[in-house]
């Protein structure tokens, strides 16, 4: 009985025991350390950029702007007066007569510059690239012309517009050419003028010409003749002397009759007159040796003729009264520098 009594009093220690083991958790190890101690005790992995040595970065390099070329110009004389001189020079550059622009070089470097009748003996021509601080200059010889006189009796319509309806049709006719020659067509063909017509020459270019009248019924007139006549049939066929573009071809122009105005380019103007028949049309393109149309004796004349005209525009200038008509004789003849 004692000795049940002394066994179950052991049992209940032990089982006492046990309880209290699996109260008091796991037996206690070494103290794990606080978060932030961890961290001051962590080695420092950060790179280090005290040694290091920073370059500055490069300067932008901006490339300078080409200079332009410098300014060349030559040209080939000497001249006559009412006729023109041709210069080479940069292509687009300014070119200026007396140190006025007065013409601009193609694509060529081919320059046009026309003279005035009573042009001076000696032209300073210089050719400016734009954006360039140079000029190069030339000069060169004017040789003078000596132009004949004449008089022509003629009809009192023929000298001047007498009627009410004659003169409208000059006013007319004076507002479609004066339209006409504000257009600048490019060129088309190289320069070189060629004679538009087969026939001998009549009336030069810069006759001084006194026109008389046939009766008392108006007064007579002097002007000067500013074109080439050249004696032919009507009928006979006028080719273009040049490439170029059509600004007017009229059949009823009061003075010169049936007309054709032919833009050349460069500045130049052919006018071909007293036309019969007109094959172009306004804004055509034709080549040289294109057929225009044929001769005829229409507007002021006394009889049939082609009268052939060419003229020089500043195309510097808006003031058309500075364009300048030129002897077609000396055109055909003009010497191209090299």
């Amino acid at each position: 009985m004692e000795t049940a009594n002394r066994t179950g009093l052991t049992f209940s220690v032990v089982l006492a025991a046990a309880v209290l083991a699996s109260c008091a958790g796991p037996a206690p190890g070494p103290v794990a350390e606080a978060p932030a101690a961890a961290a001051a005790a962590a080695p420092d992995v950060s790179p280090d950029f005290s040694n290091v040595v920073v370059e500055p970065a490069p300067p932008t390099v901006i490339a300078p702007e080409p200079e332009p070329p410098r300014p060349e110009i030559a040209c080939a004389g000497p001249a006559t007066q009412g006729g023109a001189i041709v210069c080479r020079a940069n292509p687009g550059s300014v070119v200026s007569l007396d140190g006025a622009p007065i013409a601009t070089a193609d694509a060529d470097g081919i320059a046009v510059i026309g003279l005035r009748r009573d042009a001076p003996l000696e032209a300073r021509l210089s050719a400016r690239v734009d954006g360039s601080e140079y000029e190069a200059a030339t000069t060169v010889e004017i040789l003078p012309r000596k132009d004949t006189v004449s008089k022509f009796t003629m009809e009192c319509g023929k000298i001047a517009p007498q009627t009410a309806q004659q003169k409208r049709h000059a006013e007319v006719s004076w507002v479609k050419k004066d339209k006409a020659l504000k257009v600048f067509a490019a060129p088309v063909s190289a320069l070189g003028v060629a004679k538009p017509a087969e026939g001998p020459y009549s009336s030069p270019f810069g006759a001084v010409r006194t026109y008389v009248p046939k009766t008392k019924d108006c007064e007579g007139s002097t002007s000067v003749h500013n074109g080439q006549d050249i004696a032919i049939a009507t009928g006979t066929p006028i080719r273009a002397p040049m490439g170029g573009t059509v600004l007017l071809a009229d059949p009823d122009l009061y003075y010169e009759g049936g007309a054709v105005f032919l833009d050349h380019g460069r500045g130049l103007i052919s006018v071909m007159m007293h036309m019969s028949a007109i094959d172009v049309a306004d804004g055509q393109v034709v080549q040289a040796g294109d057929v225009l149309g044929l001769s005829g004796a229409t507007g002021r004349v006394t009889g049939p003729h082609l009268h052939w005209a060419m003229k020089f525009r500043n195309v510097h200038s808006e003031d058309r009264g500075t364009d300048v008509w030129l002897d077609p004789v000396l055109m055909m003849n003009l010497n191209i520098p090299e």
